[in-house]
């Protein structure tokens, strides 16, 4: 009876080993196919991420430096405030023109053979594209997500043409179009972050506005 119960423990012990293993392998496959799947996401988002600011180059390089792990923003860790940078860059202007009051005045010559009095209006095929081809970022002062705009595109493309070909129209932006998020961005890695002359500001305007802003434009351009 002794000898039964030996072998008893000694296959129940065999048993909790292999199921122990059978645990630890289906644990290592579910792991690694976890991985894999976030690595396949990873270079999704990238490449289309790349593939979206290829009309860009600034917006490309800057999409670049993200991979790479280059990112220059880094006024979360400085301590400077909205205020500071404010009147740096006050001073700043106010330098520059106290520098160059005396200076004479530059001599400008008319050389334009033709004149723009008038833009095309703007069509529903070209604001799409226009929406179609921009970047999903949106800030505080849109009225509504950029990918929202995207996603419903068909629906929306009237409304952004109408608003666009108004605003050429008048030759003007609406009020609520004349606002930016101004963020200040370092310059470049390296450099004292305790300075506030290293960093360059860099203003975020709403989606519309930039599409108005395209829409401006001519092909060649």
């Amino acid at each position: 009876m002794g000898d039964q119960l030996v072998t008893f423990d000694q296959l129940q012990q065999v048993g909790d080993v292999q199921q122990e293993e059978t645990d630890r392998r289906t644990w290592v496959i579910a792991t690694r196919s976890r991985f894999q799947l976030y690595r396949r996401k990873k270079e999704t988002y990238w490449s289309n991420r790349v593939a979206q600011e290829g009309r860009s180059s600034a917006s490309l390089w800057k999409n670049l430096s993200t991979i790479l792990g280059k990112d220059r923003n880094v006024t979360g860790a400085t301590g400077h405030s909205a205020d500071g940078f404010a009147s740096f860059f006050k001073r700043k202007v106010d330098d520059i023109r106290a520098d160059t009051a005396s200076a004479p005045a530059p001599v400008i010559t008319d050389t334009a053979t033709s004149f723009l009095s008038s833009f095309c209006p703007a069509t529903d095929t070209e604001v799409r594209r226009i929406i179609i081809s921009s970047p999903t970022k949106s800030y505080s002062l849109d009225p509504w997500p950029t990918f929202l705009v995207r996603e419903y595109v068909d629906l929306m493309t009237p409304y952004v043409t109408f608003m666009v070909n108004v605003s050429l129209r008048q030759g003007r932006l609406p009020d609520s179009q004349k606002h930016a998020i101004v963020s200040p961005l370092f310059k470049k890695p390296g450099l004292d972050t305790a300075d506030m002359a290293n960093f360059r500001l860099v203003s975020n305007l709403t989606f519309l506005s930039k599409n108005r802003r395209e829409s401006g434009r001519t092909p060649d351009e």
